[in-house]
C-alpha cells in the first residue's frame, strides 16, 4: 500500500478544514449574515404541496441505458448515487463507468469517488497519486469537499 507523502497529508488536511468550515457557514453563520437578517431558508408557504413525496424520492434508480435508443438516459446524479452503490458492492470496474459518465456530466461527487479509486488503484485504473490529487481538485472546483470513507 502507497504511504501518503507531506504533500497529499497537507491537501487532505487542508479539505477537512474547508468541510468544516463550510459546516459552520451554512449551519451557523449564514443567517447571521444574510444582508436582511432574515433566515435564507425558504418559508414554509413556499414548499410545494401538490407533489407526492413518492415523485421527490424515488426508492430505486431509473433503469439503465445501455445503448438501447429506447432506455431514459441517467442524471449526473444518478450516474454518481449508481456508481456509489457498486462501489459499496465492491464492483469497482462497473462503479468506474458510471462514475466517468456522472463526472463527464459534471458531478463533483463523482470525481471524489474517482479520485479515491484512483489512489487506491481499483477498477482497472493504475494508482497514481498526482491524477487523484487533479480529481480530487476538481471536485473541491465543483465545490465538493472529498472525506475519506470512516472504517
Amino acid at each position: 500500500m502507497a504511504s501518503l507523502t507531506p504533500l497529499s497529508k497537507g491537501l487532505i488536511g487542508l479539505a477537512v478544514i474547508g468541510g468544516m468550515a463550510s459546516a459552520v457557514w451554512h449551519l451557523a453563520l449564514k443567517d447571521r449574515f444574510s444582508p436582511t437578517g432574515q433566515s435564507t431558508a425558504p418559508a414554509a408557504s413556499q414548499t410545494p404541496t401538490a407533489q407526492p413525496t413518492a415523485a421527490i424520492t424515488p426508492t430505486s434508480p431509473p433503469p439503465v441505458a445501455t445503448g438501447n435508443q429506447g432506455a431514459p438516459k441517467l442524471s449526473a446524479a444518478d450516474n454518481a448515487e449508481r456508481g456509489r452503490q457498486l462501489l459499496e458492492q465492491g464492483d469497482f470496474a462497473q462503479a468506474r463507468v458510471f462514475l466517468e459518465q456522472a463526472l463527464k456530466d459534471g458531478d463533483g461527487s463523482a470525481a471524489c469517488h474517482l479520485g479515491d479509486m484512483t489512489l487506491k488503484g481499483q477498477g482497472g485504473i493504475a494508482a497514481n497519486q498526482e491524477q487523484a490529487a487533479k480529481l480530487f481538485q476538481l471536485a473541491q472546483s465543483r465545490n465538493v469537499i472529498c472525506f475519506a470513507p470512516g472504517k
